[in-house]
């Protein structure tokens, strides 16, 4: 057998002694806590290096420690992060909505990578390539076998680099060339006049400068479509940077006002936001809209204009991500994002879901109890409520997604056909005059074919716990007579459902039609027609006694 030499001798004892010395100068505080770090880091050492001479197969150190890096952050929290200089991009992304690559998002379907987004004229769109193109080669390269995380490092790259990709388009294959560009991802997708004087603005994130797109673009509705009252849609926005947060809530509130604070272990870190500039209108009447999928800097800026009664929050309760978190440049390129904080909107709140400092027997973190739960009050004296999201001055709960309706979506059914579509029209009206006809509802169903059914409901999973109860308890034919009558009379039903769920179907359909001629931009303005969220929005704020009545809380 054939031993690998590790490294010189020499090179231990100074990652020993490096090891050793650095957390003598950097943690002085405890002193058992500083003996236990320097133990366990030299026994990490030498238990890295006799893996790496004695263990039979071929191991790479890298890949090891990276393992063990991602292993410890997971125990901390899902927000703690470690990125390598790979993924340099990601990280880039992250805080700025930039990446460099081609514009074009990929997914697996059955073993094959297809194009699933593209950004408008991004190189991937002047190039040609379209939604529903199979990737074969990425610069003469087989793709097989490679992971999504492989090809997505593959497209990525430095701006003004070549980049070649044989597709399968329409049947036929093609190869496109296109150069790597930097691709913004934009926080606000769409924005205008959506009803007589109401203005809509949709966010999706919040990187760098998006305090100033958001300005811009409620300037402009004002100024050229003289709106008069305002929804800001937080749907579906997972956060993003605290200062932007607060950059937003400041165009609606006086200047001096508090927004938002920051708690942490580290005292001197700890920090409150106040609206530093003056306003840009107080007295416009807006509505927020969230939904479970709003998190972090969304709920600052949904639950500090509700502590402030300066919008109505309507839609479902949102995520409840109260915890701030610091990027931190490491060695060798690799950053880390680590929470340092939890936050408090301006009533003293902070609605923090889940408790990861105190965790249950399973290693996962514990919720807070009702009877944890605390009472502050708002501005004008309305109670809200600490722990689990910010709920909403009025709730509307989304649609439940009908089981055909799911199956359409996950079995690319819909995706497949919305590619085909696009094959045989070379353009359709507007997002605001597109509909979907009975016809092409019917050619849908044909489309699907034997797919179209082939999914359980809880009632199928039910009946199929119960047909194995009653056949380990009993012998009687007439009884699993009886339960394959009912199989055959639950599977009528859901034959029946295609019909019964035509408007979700041809609302998803439609929508997956539009994204094709007009990006998401176009998707979100047919959306808007379809939409139960934004018609309770334009209720409320086309009634300004209720308005006012549900800010004064009488």
């Amino acid at each position: 057998m054939k031993i690998k030499k590790f490294i010189k001798p020499k090179i231990i004892v100074a990652v020993v002694a490096i090891a050793t010395i650095v957390p003598l100068l950097s943690f002085t505080k405890d002193d058992d806590d500083d003996f236990e770090l320097i133990k366990n880091l030299e026994i990490f050492h030498t238990l890295m290096r006799d893996i790496r001479v004695m263990y039979v197969e071929e191991t790479s150190s890298g890949e090891l420690i990276h393992t063990a890096i991602n292993k410890m952050l997971e125990t901390l929290d899902p927000y703690t992060v470690y990125y390598p200089e790979s993924l340099v991009e990601d990280v880039r992304m992250m805080n700025t909505g930039e990446y460099a690559g081609i514009g074009a998002n990929i997914e697996e379907v059955k073993g094959q990578y297809i194009i699933s987004s593209i950004y408008k004229d991004s190189p991937a769109d002047k190039a040609g390539l379209m939604i529903g193109d199979i990737i074969l080669k990425i610069n003469d390269k087989d793709i097989t076998g490679k992971s999504y995380d492989e090809l997505d490092l593959i497209l990525k790259g430095e701006a003004g680099t070549p980049v070649n990709i044989s597709a399968i388009h329409d049947g036929q294959k093609k190869t496109l060339s296109m150069k790597r560009a930097m691709i913004d991802i934009p926080d606000i997708p769409y924005y205008g006049e959506i009803a007589p004087k109401i203005g809509y603005i949709n966010l999706s994130g919040f990187t760098q400068d998006c305090g100033k797109q958001f300005r811009d673009a409620f300037v402009q509705l004002k100024n050229e479509k003289h709106i008069d009252k305002l929804i800001i849609d937080l749907r579906f926005n997972p956060g993003g940077l605290l200062v932007e947060a607060v950059n937003i809530v400041n165009l609606f509130v006086n200047k001096g006002e508090k927004i938002v604070e920051m708690k942490g272990r580290v005292e001197e870190w700890n920090n409150t936001f106040r609206a530093e500039n003056a306003p840009l209108d107080t007295e416009i009447p807006i509505v927020v809209l969230v939904n479970g999928n709003s998190a972090s800097a969304a709920e600052i800026v949904s639950g500090a204009l509700q502590d402030l009664d300066r919008a109505v929050i309507i839609g479902e309760k949102t995520y409840g991500k109260g915890l701030v978190q610091t990027t931190k440049k490491l060695v060798f390129n690799s950053t880390m994002k680590v929470t340092t904080a939890k936050y408090y909107i301006p009533s003293g709140r902070c609605i923090q879901k889940l408790d990861y400092g105190h965790k249950d027997s399973t290693g996962k973190a514990t919720q807070i109890s009702e009877s944890q739960i605390r009472t502050f009050k708002t501005k004008n004296g309305r109670t809200v409520k600490d722990a689990g999201g910010i709920m909403p001055d009025i709730v509307v709960n989304s649609d439940t997604m009908a089981y055909i309706l799911e199956n359409l979506i996950d079995s690319n059914i819909i995706f497949d056909y919305a590619t085909q579509y696009q094959k045989n029209h070379a353009s359709v009206k507007s997002p605001e005059e597109f509909e979907i006809t009975d016809s092409e509802i019917l050619d849908l169903k044909a489309f699907a074919g034997n797919r179209l059914y082939k999914y359980n409901t809880m009632v199928d999973e039910d009946l199929a716990d119960l047909a194995t109860d009653i056949k380990s308890e009993y012998a009687n034919p007439t009884i699993a007579s009886t339960l394959n009558t009912l199989k055959k009379q639950i599977e009528a039903e859901k034959h029946k459902e295609y019909e019964r769920q035509k408007p979700q179907i041809s609302t998803a359909l439609g929508s997956e039609i539009i994204r094709r001629y007009y990006y998401d931009e176009g998707m979100i303005r047919y959306s808007l027609r379809h939409d139960q969220f934004i018609e309770k929005a334009q209720e409320v704020l086309n009634d300004a006694i209720l308005y006012r009545k549900i800010l004064s809380g009488k």
